[in-house]
């Protein structure tokens, strides 16, 4: 997880939550005579670094188109729920990308360190796909109820196979995790690590998948 500024005590309670309407106009009356805005704080999620670069498994081209979302996640700005029908954004505390892009990045990635594809693109494609991954984000999350803060993070995959236009795998998986750090920076952390366990689950799926179409003639993998 990336933290570019971070600032921790805004996590114990967002503004419109304990702010009325007279209280609005008092904090912006304090900001106009300051002369300054609230800072913002950007957030990122990363992988962990990849192993040394061999040659690839498979002469395969592996195309990940962009992944879609809910309306609420093609927002930057952080998403929580108070319940399971009231949710909210933070507005000082923002991903660097809406989480649909973030996300697809992360996969491609993931996906090229398995050293299965030849290549893994994100469109424009510069060379025809043997398979298409898609994608939609379904949670990626801060959960304040059911017994604590949590971080949830859902992804729906499926990969298309380019030869006969055939979805020969796809599947959904959630996980949440309680967040064991104060603060937004620890409900990113808690993120982080759920959304790595989505997908290196769904990661070795897919290879599976793909391992088992290559053919070996002469004990050479080819597509």
């Amino acid at each position: 997880m990336k933290n570019v500024e971070l600032e921790s005590s805004a996590w114990t309670r967002r503004p419109q939550a304990c702010v009325g309407f007279l209280g609005w106009l008092v904090v912006a009356w304090m900001w106009a005579s300051c002369g300054r805005a609230p800072s913002m704080h950007y957030y990122t999620l990363q992988l962990p670094s990849p192993p040394a670069a061999g040659d690839p498994k498979t002469g395969f081209v592996l195309a990940v188109e962009p992944f879609r979302s809910t309306d609420a996640l093609r927002d930057d700005r952080i998403l929580y729920y108070e319940s399971a029908t009231q949710l909210g954004f933070y507005q000082q505390h923002r991903w660097v990308t809406d989480p649909p892009t973030m996300v697809q990045e992360l996969a491609a990635q993931r996906l090229r360190q398995t050293g299965v594809f030849a290549q893994v693109q994100r469109p424009p494609l510069t060379q025809p796909a043997d398979y298409v991954l898609k994608g939609r984000v379904l949670n990626l999350e801060e959960i304040d109820y059911e017994g604590g803060v949590k971080g949830r993070a859902g992804l729906e995959l499926s990969l298309l196979r380019s030869r006969d236009h055939k979805i020969v795998w796809s599947a959904q998986r959630q996980v949440e995790n309680a967040v064991s750090e104060k603060g937004v920076a620890g409900v990113v952390n808690a993120l982080d690590g759920v959304l790595k366990q989505v997908l290196e689950e769904m990661t070795r799926a897919v290879v599976a998948q793909v391992e088992s179409d290559v053919q070996v003639p002469s004990g050479r993998t080819t597509p």
